[in-house]
């Protein structure tokens, strides 16, 4: 087999993490590289674990996420999902993984075993948190089963669903772009893409909808002024409101993501290349250090 090889590709989190401090984003996407191979130095290795870690807030969107792709699947089969079957399944899961994480069972193999920055940093999660995380669990599977959303996707036969919860891209100006859409099916006339939200309502994911938009155009042939795409916030009941994808918004999501594009190349060292070098990335010291994965391995970590 052929070396994988780290290209240059964008995405919103890939620009958020530049955002919120470009040597956060070293480790994350250059610093990290190679880190899967036992004959990789030391630290690559470490950087490597580290960007592995998670949250137990991140731990618990991602089971739900898990949880409602399995359920529309079993649905897709002809088998209707029981709520309370789905839900013995995220604590299964969430039980599995806090095992996996107090035990450090992946230290050698991060990508295989759970490890919670709460365990790797502490403190240790409480009995509260853990009651408050499973609280939020059960209410955004229960909302998901009486959403308006699961409504209509009960509708649309599974031949006309186009995605669902898979990582894909295209290509923009030469740069590929990932997208994940939840869930994105033809329905009425129009392509229908859910994101289903386990956090609070965020201004930030109206640009994720046009990004969608610009996807489907360009993955599927649609018309992306009939693209209806909606962040579905099951904290909040699991309704939804559709966000616009007009030709001014893709073109203003466009200028972002090629000016964002534009800055991240600046810092390579050889662009042709996606060739990085850790001191071209300027850190920005401050209350995130708390909360970055990298604090221990970051000589300018606060």
């Amino acid at each position: 087999m052929a070396p994988f090889e780290n290209t240059f590709s964008w995405s919103f989190s890939r620009s958020r993490t530049f955002t919120d401090c470009a040597k956060k984003y070293w480790f994350h996407y250059y610093g990290s590289w190679g880190g899967w191979d036992y004959a990789a130095d030391e630290r690559t290795r470490e950087i490597y674990r580290l960007k592995n870690l998670t949250g137990l807030h991140l731990m618990a969107g991602d089971v739900v996420h898990r949880a409602i792709e399995r359920a529309l699947t079993a649905f897709a089969r002809g088998t209707d999902p029981d709520p309370e079957a789905v839900l013995a399944w995220c604590k299964a899961e969430m039980q599995k993984g806090l095992i996996e994480s107090r035990d450090d069972l992946g230290r050698n193999a991060p990508k295989k075993f759970a490890r919670l920055a709460e365990h790797e940093y502490g403190p240790a999660p409480s009995r509260e948190f853990l009651e408050k995380i499973a609280a939020k669990i059960g209410t955004s599977v229960r909302n998901f089963f009486t959403s308006r959303s699961f409504s209509i996707i009960r509708e649309i036969h599974p031949d006309d669903w186009l995605a669902m919860e898979t990582l894909d891209s295209f290509n923009f100006e030469g740069t590929k772009v990932y997208a994940v859409p939840d869930f994105a099916a033809k329905h009425e006339g129009e392509t229908l893409i859910f994101d289903w939200k386990t956090g609070r309502p965020d201004a930030r994911n109206k640009d994720q909808v046009v990004l969608y938009a610009l996807f489907a155009a360009a993955k599927w042939g649609v018309d992306p002024d009939h693209v209806q795409g909606a962040p579905v916030y099951l904290l909040e009941g699991g309704d939804f409101q559709p966000l616009p994808a007009a030709a001014p918004d893709r073109e203003r999501v466009a200028t972002y993501m090629r000016t964002s594009i534009e800055t991240m190349k600046k810092c390579l060292a050889n662009p042709d290349k996606n060739e990085a070098k850790e001191p071209d990335f300027a850190p920005k010291p401050g209350n995130a250090c708390r909360w970055c994965n990298f604090r221990s391995v970051c000589p300018d970590a606060v």
